[in-house]
């Protein structure tokens, strides 16, 4: 670490949204975090693949176009001179000769099988080369996000002592304002891997009048028209971050996402560091975060009955809501206070 009073430089490399094109949540949350003695440097894609084809799964067309990117990538090396450490986010191969730290909210194993149900004959060997990769020398620690995903790093063969457990930082938001009735938003940019079809199915068959739906993210085939066609639900494909944080989070009751796969659910830790309580779905990750029936309200992923009963229950209770919204920023000031986050990032490079 640097004498007192001198910095570290640490060369953060994160790929853009395959969704969005913009840089991705979890490094940002980092690059404006830095631990004490720490100044960041943010390297993102330099070759972006089209949005319009960018979900997280395997079609020939993305692998196609995630191969050419990753050649053109790695054909100009990153300049890191300066940098006494880099960071890096989300699969990342590169080796550099300076130390580095790997970062990623879930195993590759765990994103090959829950995001797209790749089997053992083509998971296992590139697992084990992975492996390989982040047990090399020059890897000096692998930060993820839940000990569920650590779980899943060590299953596929990094060395335990490695692998820290260490949630992207949010500070407390108090930016409510004032408003009648009980809006309910979902922030799902992959339809069918989020629920957006569960959302619609559910919000339809929940007993909640005069509520409200803020649909964001792409909705596809008849649930489109149906969003578009609906007076209870706005809309909203693609918000910027500024419409988020204005017109959106600010007049949000309930946050709802059944997500059929997730490694943290971002959107989740966000409302709870906003005082939102949730409804979501019971899946290992959000187990670790959203404390059923104190913070929120848990179903089977799938569950359009279960998640019914949720939105009914707290749109139909002001006072459940504001506990539950108690409860939940309570949680998020424990797990994801910005200080004792850094300090634990610290931590990680002072071993590096």
């Amino acid at each position: 670490m640097p004498s007192s009073g001198g910095l570290l430089k640490c060369l953060l490399v994160s790929p853009a949204d395959p969704i969005t094109g913009k840089a991705r949540a979890g490094p940002l949350r980092r690059f404006r975090n830095p631990p004490p003695g720490v100044r960041y440097v943010h390297a993102t894609d330099r070759v972006a693949i089209p949005t319009s084809t960018g979900q997280y799964s395997f079609s020939p067309l993305n692998v196609g176009l995630a191969a050419v990117k990753f050649a053109l990538e790695h054909a100009f090396p990153l300049d890191y001179r300066g940098a006494s450490l880099v960071h890096t986010f989300f699969w990342d191969i590169r080796k550099f000769t300076v130390p580095w730290v790997h970062e990623s909210d879930q195993s590759l194993g765990q994103f090959l099988g829950g995001y797209n149900n790749i089997g053992g004959l083509v998971r296992k060997p590139v697992t084990e080369g992975y492996a390989s990769y982040l047990n090399s020398r020059g890897c000096k620690g692998v930060i993820t996000w839940t000990k569920w995903a650590r779980r899943g790093f060590l299953e596929d063969g990094i060395d335990p002592e490695k692998v820290s457990v260490i949630p992207p930082p949010f500070d407390p938001v108090y930016d409510a304002k004032p408003h009648s009735g009980c809006n309910v938003l979902f922030l799902g940019r992959d339809f069918l891997r989020k629920g957006g079809d569960t959302v619609l199915a559910a919000f339809n068959r929940a007993d909640a009048p005069g509520a409200t739906l803020t649909y964001v993210g792409r909705a596809e085939g008849k649930s489109r028209r149906a969003v578009s066609a609906d007076r209870r639900i706005d809309y909203r494909e693609r918000p910027t971050n500024k419409e988020l944080a204005e017109e959106v989070w600010p007049y949000v009751d309930i946050l709802v996402l059944p997500t059929r796969a997730d490694a943290f659910a971002m959107t989740v830790a966000e409302a709870m560091s906003r005082g939102i309580p949730v409804v979501a779905s019971s899946i290992p990750p959000i187990l670790e975060i959203v404390e059923h029936g104190k913070s929120g309200l848990l179903y089977p992923r799938g569950d359009v009955t279960g998640f019914a009963e949720g939105l009914s229950r707290l749109a139909g209770d002001p006072a459940l809501r504001a506990r539950m919204g108690r409860e939940a920023l309570a949680r998020a000031k424990e797990l994801f206070n910005p200080p004792a986050v850094a300090e634990k990032v610290l931590e990680v490079y002072r071993h590096a």
